[in-house]
């Protein structure tokens, strides 16, 4: 049954001073670089031509620009300043910097993007133009398994091309590998970097210094008919999270009036350990003739992640023993008083193993006018999370708190020591122990073929058919089981440490252990997991087979002697999916029934690119068709849990997963005006528009269980909780950009520049979400406003870049346990990144060049809150992350 999605009256743009100067600097850019292409026209007779070749950070720009120029559809492009050196250590944080996207911190780093407002699930990210499977539960592509170091170039595509399979409903993100045969000859670099964590290691026996190292080796053989490039990237992360967390505000608790909401208990915790990543790139590259091209591309990487979380969280509701007292009320909220309640200790410890391989070989022949691909690629990911759980209590007390005056963290003061020993013992309301490993495998096989006629006149330049199968198998296991202690839970002296310090979180000190010393001391065999036949719905497999069909017609022409290029065409896409899992009938039922649900369905997607170069290098760019991104990966599954209303009768009542669910769709329209300046530089203003015709989302419905014969039920008819489909509604935005050498402007400024952008995005699109009650939230991902600005300087050798990039509120997603990402609020936050570099021109140091960054140089923190600003719930602070290294190129 759809449910329609509230849909708000549409708001206009409120312009802030800072869009308007964007817009003035865009229109005075645009008048004084035509002044100087006025000069430039008239060259003085004795002029001499000179080559010059651009290196380094002015090198990456203008290689972007001269793709996003060369386009016939409406993209953005990174471009690396040269072997192994994108502009950052994080791939997300540079493709972050581009117009119209936006990333959220995780671990410190940017990590998911968003596209034009929307959540990283309606992106597609390929690796050399082939679909990539992802690390998440969800379809979202962790961008840390991809070093930067590996990576020569990104193109996001903003609207659709017939021809680019596997693209998302906001856009696509294409990662590029090198093609050995298009250097000109034999090139090694290396670049080693150390790195230290500015808040240091605030943990017994942790981290906080690691290092970066990477090696690129490109090389041509057999008369340059055979081309190979290697690549290897390690880096060595420390971790460092300073964290602390409200659970939500809640109405109910004891002692707290009716229609008041109070926290529903909180965490503080100490993390730190580090992650290891290993990644491998190889290409090769075979053309030996004119008419035959193979290249077989693979790449590897391995994520290790190890954490202790050291610290306290405490229970505020009444389930727990907690009482609320001497409250202050301020606009519903209990932000004051004092609670009675049971502190637990926590000492757990986290490890985290992902990998992921692609591979794909390509084939393309050409003769005459006929250009024939065939492409076969493989990408699967393995991941695995262990956390182990040892819970640890004391005898209630009371607990003084006060959230007032919009304090990022709240002051606490506790009645009782959380680091004494002889007051602590293993066990608690929590349970002793728990132990919780989740593991997903994820392979996508594609095989592509195309064909190609290109025409020698008329407006037509070419005609291009393909057809495109894939098949992706995601398998989840969620393995589960809590461990009791052996003797009284007293702690031996040998296995303890010095007590944690919290007071960077204004928070006691508390007990600190030996996780392994306790755990063989305290519990003896705990290694025997189980499964948990209460947590059996958590597994499931999904089998998604896609075919999809295209045809392509691109165009090159004129329009009353406008040159017009660009491609129409469509896409026919039918999807096949199944998924295997569980239905849980609850106590006192206690059985698994197993269950397979699924649905076929087939899309039609039209799709136009147009772009209109007009005197002066302006280009006017149309794209209009139409999108769809698939459910997420874990919405798919079958999974049910089904419980009756009065525990062993009554009214049938349920929650799960969805395998019959249709993609996201929508209808957009593009409009773009850019104005380039040679490669050097470029300013552009588009707007665009989605009209979201089914949207997914999380909510309660009437459901027939007749199918599932339910014992004790006394009626079919109940209710489930499920995501399911719902109309849509509107996005829309408007994006600013520019990027200028100051030269242009005046000599005075010669090595000086900048790159600036600003989005401005409006949804009238509000959902009910079960998760958040009767609260309507926005669009998840959606930041109204995006800014980013780099300013530059690069001569002589020397080089330095300041960034910062910048987005309001926005509804965003948490990662938790086996992948599961939970919704939330996210405070807006500004990150800036700082690079400073010498190149080596000469000497015996020829070719080395000498690097320090600092990235989160402010030490923003990442904040989060339960609905509405005023009621914290996250915040979590990372360090600033230093690098010093050297780069070497011969």
């Amino acid at each position: 049954m759809q449910q329609r999605v509230q849909a708000q009256p549409a708001q206009r743009f409120q312009l802030s001073p800072v869009a308007i100067a964007c817009g003035v600097l865009v229109m005075s850019m645009s008048n004084l670089a035509q002044a100087q292409e006025a000069k430039a026209e008239k060259p003085a007779a004795d002029a001499k031509s000179t080559t010059v070749v651009v290196t380094g950070i002015r090198k990456g720009i203008e290689d972007a620009i001269s793709v996003k120029k060369n386009s016939n559809a409406i993209v953005e492009a990174i471009s690396a300043e040269d072997i192994g050196k994108l502009p950052d250590t994080s791939i997300a944080e540079s493709i972050a910097r581009l117009p119209g996207l936006s990333a959220q911190r995780v671990n410190g780093q940017a990590q998911q993007i968003s596209i034009r407002g929307t959540s990283g699930d309606l992106s597609t990210v390929t690796l050399n133009g082939r679909e990539q499977v992802s690390t998440s539960a969800s379809r979202v592509v962790e961008y840390d398994q991809y070093p930067s170091e590996l990576i020569s170039g990104v193109t996001v595509y903003k609207t659709a091309d017939p021809s680019l399979v596997g693209q998302g409903l906001s856009g696509t993100v294409d990662l590029q590998t090198v093609k050995p045969l298009a250097f000109a000859g034999r090139t090694i670099a290396v670049s080693v970097r150390g790195e230290r964590n500015s808040l240091g290691s605030e943990s017994p026996g942790a981290p906080n210094t690691g290092n970066r190292v990477s090696a690129s080796y490109i090389d041509q053989f057999a008369n340059r008919t055979v081309g190979v490039a290697l690549g290897f990237a390690h880096s060595d992360k420390p971790n460092v999270n300073n964290f602390f967390e409200t659970w939500n505000w809640v109405e109910g608790n004891k002692g707290v009036p009716d229609g008041v909401k109070a926290p529903q208990g909180i965490k503080a915790l100490a993390i730190t350990g580090n992650s290891k990543r290993d990644g491998l790139i190889g290409v090769v590259e075979w053309r030996p003739s004119k008419t035959f091209t193979s290249t077989f591309d693979a790449y590897h990487s391995e994520l290790k992640q190890d954490e202790v979380r050291r610290g306290f969280e405490v229970p505020f509701e009444s389930w727990s023993g907690a009482s609320f007292s001497n409250l202050n009320v301020v606009n519903g909220l209990a932000v004051a008083g004092t609670i009675n309640a049971s502190p637990v200790i926590r000492n757990n410890s986290f490890t985290k193993e992902s990998e992921i391989t692609a591979f794909g070989w390509n084939n393309k022949f050409t003769l005459d006018q006929w250009t024939l691909v065939a492409d076969i690629s493989h990408s699967s990911a393995k991941i695995k999370e262990k956390l182990i759980e040892i819970n640890s209590g004391r005898a209630a007390g009371n607990i003084s708190y006060n959230y007032a005056n919009g304090r990022d963290i709240p002051t606490f003061t506790f009645s009782d020591s959380l680091s004494d020993p002889a007051a602590i013992k293993i066990g608690g309301k929590f349970g002793d122990g728990y132990v919780n490993v989740p593991s997903l495998n994820d392979k996508l096989n594609s095989f592509r073929l195309s064909a190609r006629r290109d025409f020698s006149d008329g407006m037509i330049s070419s005609a291009e058919v393909g057809v495109n199968y894939s098949k992706r198998d995601k398998t989840k296991e969620h393995l589960e089981t809590g461990f009791d202690k052996i003797g009284d839970g007293s702690f031996s002296s040998s296995v303890l440490y010095g007590p944690q310090d919290l007071s960077f979180l204004n928070m006691p000190n508390t007990l600190s252990w030996n996780i392994p010393a306790v755990l063989a001391a305290n519990f003896g065999p705990y290694n025997a997991v189980v499964l948990n036949p209460w947590g059996a719905t958590k597994n499931w497999s999904l089998t998604e087979k896609v075919t999809t069909g295209y045809a392509k017609l691109n165009l090159d022409t004129e329009v009353s002697n406008i040159p017009v290029a660009g491609n129409f065409g469509v896409q026919v896409v039918r999807t096949d999916q199944s998924s295997t899992s569980n239905a849980l009938l609850s106590w006192p039922i206690a059985a698994l029934v197993p269950i397979t649900d699924g649905k076929v369905y087939t899309d039609v997607l039209p799709s136009l690119n147009l772009a209109a170069t007009f005197p002066g290098e302006q280009i006017v760019r149309f794209g209009i068709g139409k999108s769809i991104a698939r459910a997420k990966l874990d919405e798919l599954n079958a999974a049910r849990e089904v419980g009756l209303s009065n525990g062993k009768t009554g009214t049938p009542n349920g929650n799960g997963g969805n395998a019959k669910l249709d993609p996201w769709k929508a209808d957009y329209v593009d409009l773009s005006y850019e104005k380039y300046f040679g490669k050097k530089a470029y300013v552009s203003a588009a707007v665009f528009h989605k009209q979201l015709k089914s949207y997914i989302y999380k909510q309660t419905t009437p459901y027939d269980f007749s199918a599932m014969n339910i014992p004790g039920a006394t009626t079919n008819i109940g209710t489930f909780t499920q995501p399911i489909n719902g109309q849509g509604g509107k996005l829309q935005g408007l994006e600013l950009a520019v990027s200028l050498p100051l030269d242009l402007i005046t000599p005075v400024l010669d090595g000086f520049g900048v790159t600036a952008n600003l989005s401005l995005t409006n949804s009238a699109i509000s959902i009910k979400d079960q998760r958040f009650g009767s609260q309507s939230v926005p669009l998840p991902g959606l930041s109204k406003n995006v800014a980013n600005l780099t300013a530059y300087y690069e001569k002589d050798g020397y080089s330095a870049r300041i960034s910062q990039r910048r987005r309001s509120d926005f509804v965003g997603e948490i990662g938790g346990p086996g992948g599961q990402n939970e919704l939330t609020f996210v405070k807006a936050d500004t990150v800036v990144d700082l690079q400073l570099g010498y190149d080596f021109s000469s000497g015996f140091a020829k070719g080395a060049s000498l690097l320090f960054q600092v990235n989160n140089l402010t030490d923003t923190a990442f904040q989060t809150y339960s609905g509405l600003p005023d009621r914290p719930r996250g915040y979590q602070k990372y360090g600033r992350q230093m690098f010093v290294g050297i780069n070497y190129k011969m």
